[in-house]
């Protein structure tokens, strides 16, 4: 009978407490489900969700090429960068790179158009002191010959210099109208103050070796055009006496000494440019060397 008893009240014990937990359990559901409840007037807060982290990006659109832009950058005034030229640093001269090329190439021309002038002026000079040299009494004949012959290569080599040079004297006169045309201009060099507004040595020295050329080829061609109103001079005696240079007579020839005068009307004015030209090349380099004095820079820059 006691066993019994106590088997009903377990029961019953165990029976209250699952409608406990059953109770607890349902109002904790209730009270979770109002808390996810927004409260009145105010949105809700959007929560991540896998799908929206695995979503891919939308993809952007691609832009096509236009043809007409690519024609208008094309078009750009003569001197303009192209858009794909390099933007110059601070400082530095906008130019595109079609003129950048051009300044090249027309620097070059300068260099070797005066490079071939000087070469043919020299060979000049060399044929004329050949010529003293065979006109020097008291040389043995193989002397002569051998001063002849050299005489005859100079000659050859005159020749083809002076084509070249004037073929080089073309190719820069059509470089530069060139550039004109394009409305190009060649580099202007060193300034004569640096960025930090220090005297710019590089441009005193480059000034100095220009002047130093202008210096020589003045030098060159008063020597030059000296001999040349000398030989003329020589032929118009020798035309007026009615003798040629091997002593026999001629009887003179009137037009030959009209073409020896005007030969010598043009070495003469040659000559006076050169002397011209020396007078200047020298004034000009007492001004730079005081200019350099003046902006404190030692004698040893135009060494």
């Amino acid at each position: 009978m006691r066993s019994l008893r106590l088997v009903a009240a377990l029961a019953r014990t165990a029976l209250l407490r699952r409608f406990a937990f059953a109770f607890g359990l349902a109002l904790f559901l209730a009270l979770a489900a109002a808390a996810q409840q927004p409260a009145p007037g105010r949105q809700r807060v959007p929560r991540l969700t896998t799908d929206d982290v695995a979503r891919p990006p939308a993809e952007q659109p691609v832009e096509e090429s236009n043809p007409v832009a690519g024609k208008t950058e094309e078009a750009k005034k003569p001197g303009e960068p192209a858009a794909t030229t390099a933007q110059p640093t601070a400082g530095e001269e906008k130019v595109s790179a079609e003129e950048s090329s051009w300044r090249d190439r027309v620097g070059k021309a300068h260099n070797r158009a005066k490079e071939l002038e000087r070469a043919a002026e020299e060979a000049e000079l060399r044929i004329t002191a050949l010529r003293n040299q065979l006109g020097t009494s008291g040389e043995s004949a193989r002397y002569r010959n051998d001063v002849a012959a050299q005489m005859d290569q100079a000659g050859r080599q005159l020749t083809e210099l002076r084509a070249q040079a004037h073929a080089a004297a073309d190719d820069l006169a059509e470089l530069v109208d060139y550039g004109k045309a394009k409305s190009f201009t060649e580099a202007e060099g060193p300034k004569p103050l640096s960025e930090k507004g220090q005297p710019n040595e590089e441009y005193y020295r480059g000034r100095f070796a220009k002047l130093t050329v202008e210096l020589e080829t003045a030098q060159r061609r008063i020597q030059l055009y000296s001999d040349r109103v000398r030989d003329v001079n020589q032929q118009l005696s020798t035309n007026s006496s009615g003798k040629d240079k091997s002593g026999r007579k001629t009887g003179g020839d009137s037009f030959f000494a009209g073409q020896l005068q005007k030969d010598r009307e043009e070495a003469q004015q040659k000559l006076d440019e050169a002397r011209r030209a020396l007078a200047k090349a020298q004034s000009d380099f007492e001004d730079l060397r005081e200019e350099a004095r003046r902006a404190g820079l030692p004698p040893a820059v135009f060494r």
